[in-house]
């Protein structure tokens, strides 16, 4: 290990801990700092790639090998995901030293190997407004779902939930299916006066595809037990909500499609049938793509978007969401960091002409909503 790229992993870390695990995960706010002046331990993630170098994806491996070959471990005992209801203290930090000693090979693989696949079905309380937009710009034509960075397809069966609005006044509002179940009904908190009318629209789905690098297939327990891993260890709800959104997805089954997301998705536009308008959509995917894809990506849905109606709908950090469209202007209250915050965009081609609102911001694990409206002059990508 070099010592720019100790610098880099301890500066991460620390990133990590303050901006992004506290108040929220305890235990990887811990263990981040830890991690911040441990290099020894944390070297395994020099192993994944640049985009992936992230506390993130450490934990997703430290605790798959809690699931899997290093299962009874003394560390589980300081995870609720995995059980465990131990509070952090000086034994969580030993833990994970013996852990990452005994299994720094297989740590090492899992990061080189595997990416972070944090699929929250939550999600869904936010895309379903942008897909609101998508069903009011149809106007009556059914939509085509196609989800880049899509895992295990949770999102994709984004109809198949109910969403639970509650504003700060008390005001709540379930919209989509009545059937639904508790586990299956995403409730997100409200901030500011803001209503999100659009999530009331009716979605009509002809079909849904996903495409990601390495897609899951909900029906397999150890495929998704990646996914389990994903989630932090303090949010025990998180793993009762993936557990019934894998359920649901495995009776659709929506195809799920192995490839580059960028260079995948002219084709599966290509096969959209011409009465359906496409709609392409994200949350917290593209922020692992480099500049240059993204770039890319940007020109893709140009050239789509000039020959027929499209509507992209993204959940991301400003960088890696709505600047696409905006020639890399910041949008109004653009949100700091890689996952704490994303905004809400919606970027609709009709008639050739493109448009670009960004409804409000909301958190990674779709917790919380922001619901404010803001419409931009749409920037082409650069040539």
């Amino acid at each position: 290990m070099t010592v720019s790229e100790e610098y880099a992993l301890a500066e991460m870390f620390r990133r990590f801990a303050r901006q992004e695990f506290r108040g929220v995960s305890p235990r990887y706010e811990y263990l981040s700092e830890l991690l911040a002046e441990r290099p020894d331990l944390s070297s395994p993630l020099l192993a994944a790639v640049p985009g992936q170098r992230r506390a993130i994806l450490y934990f997703a491996a430290v605790q798959y090998l809690l699931r899997t070959t290093a299962a009874g471990h003394p560390l589980g005992a300081y995870l609720p995901t995995l059980g465990g209801d131990r509070e952090p203290d000086e034994g969580l930090g030993a833990a994970l030293t013996d852990l990452a000693g005994d299994h720094h090979a297989e740590l090492t693989e899992l990061c080189a190997t595997r990416t972070t696949q944090t699929n929250e079905a939550r999600r869904t309380a936010g895309l379903r407004t942008g897909f609101g937009r998508a069903a009011a710009y149809a106007q009556g034509r059914p939509l085509h779902l196609v989800e880049l960075g899509t895992s295990a397809g949770l999102l994709l069966i984004a109809d198949r939930y109910a969403c639970r609005y509650v504003g700060p006044d008390g005001r709540t509002e379930t919209y989509g299916p009545a059937e639904a179940a508790e586990a299956l009904t995403m409730t997100v908190r409200l901030r500011g006066p803001g209503w999100p009318d659009p999530a009331a629209a009716e979605l009509t789905i002809a079909d849904r595809v996903g495409v990601d690098l390495s897609p899951i297939d909900a029906s397999d327990p150890v495929a998704t037990d990646w996914l389990r891993a994903c989630i932090w260890p303090e949010q025990v709800e998180r793993l009762t909500r993936l557990e019934a959104a894998l359920a649901e997805v495995a009776r659709v089954r929506p195809r799920l499609v192995a490839g580059d997301m960028v260079r995948t998705l002219p084709a599966l536009l290509a096969e959209v049938d011409p009465g359906t308008v496409p709609v392409v959509f994200a949350s917290m995917a593209l922020t692992y793509l480099d500049r240059a894809d993204r770039r890319r990506l940007a020109t893709v849905l140009a050239e789509v978007g000039a020959e027929r109606d499209l509507t992209v709908v993204l959940s991301e950090a400003s960088v890696a969401g709505a600047e696409l469209f905006l020639d890399g202007r910041p949008a109004a209250a653009a949100p700091p960091g890689v996952i704490g915050a994303a905004l809400l965009t919606v970027v609709s081609w009709r008639g050739g002409r493109a448009d670009v609102e960004v409804l409000g911001r909301t958190d990674g694990h779709g917790s919380w909503l922001e619901w404010n409206p803001t419409r931009y002059a749409y920037a082409p990508p650069p040539a």
